[in-house]
């Protein structure tokens, strides 16, 4: 029955067995960003949260993360780590938290898997992660050109709220500021679990292990 599917994929925070995946989607989406962003850094910041979306039952093969010289210098079997079979990945979203606001600093989803409603699901999960965490907007920036990423946040209560010129490294397109309507008052609280039904029962419900 039409509400009752479970989507394939899973949404959790992200872990230093992440950090290839994210990195080759965060290549693909921003080509030209540089430096690309530190994400071995990004996971020891206190004011900084990823979660990854997994796809359910697909695996990649990974090298894991290196040791630390102290480890090597202490195993006793100073061999290279074997390669892990680990979950795909198929998108990401990162969140800054800054004095009530939780800004949106990157949401990417791989090429062969977007308009299958993850960028919405991705939203879904930086908005509920910025709720739990108390925040009182949400922020992010999105290029004047693309107006479908403006409609979809428009949907989930965003507006325009300031513009950063030549922003864009690549074609020095403008960047559109737009912020949430307040997190937790009543009338977001109504608006979003009403668009989270209609995901869900447009594509399923998704595993989400941060709430």
């Amino acid at each position: 029955m039409r509400g009752q599917s479970v989507m394939p994929y899973a949404l959790r925070p992200m872990g230093p067995h992440d950090i290839d995946q994210v990195a080759a989607m965060e290549r693909e989406a921003f080509p030209t960003l540089w430096p690309p962003t530190s994400y071995r850094r990004e996971l020891k910041n206190r004011v900084a949260e990823y979660l990854v979306c997994v796809h359910e039952g697909e695996f990649v093969t990974v090298t894991p993360p290196r040791r630390t010289r102290l480890l090597r210098l202490f195993s006793r079997r100073n061999k290279p780590t074997a390669p892990l079979q680990v979950p795909l990945l198929v998108g990401f979203v990162g969140l800054w938290y800054q004095a009530g606001d939780a800004h949106i600093v990157s949401i990417a989803v791989r090429e062969e898997y977007r308009r299958r409603g993850l960028g919405e699901l991705l939203l879904i999960g930086a908005v509920e992660m910025a709720t739990r965490r108390g925040q009182q907007v949400v922020t992010l920036e999105v290029r004047a050109s693309n107006d479908a990423a403006q409609a979809l946040y428009a949907k989930y209560g965003f507006t325009q709220t300031g513009l950063r010129p030549r922003y864009y490294a690549d074609n020095h397109e403008d960047a559109v500021i737009m912020t949430s309507d307040p997190l937790g008052s009543a009338e977001y609280d109504a608006l979003f679990a009403g668009l989270r039904k209609a995901f869900e029962e447009r594509h399923g419900e998704a595993t989400r292990e941060y709430l």
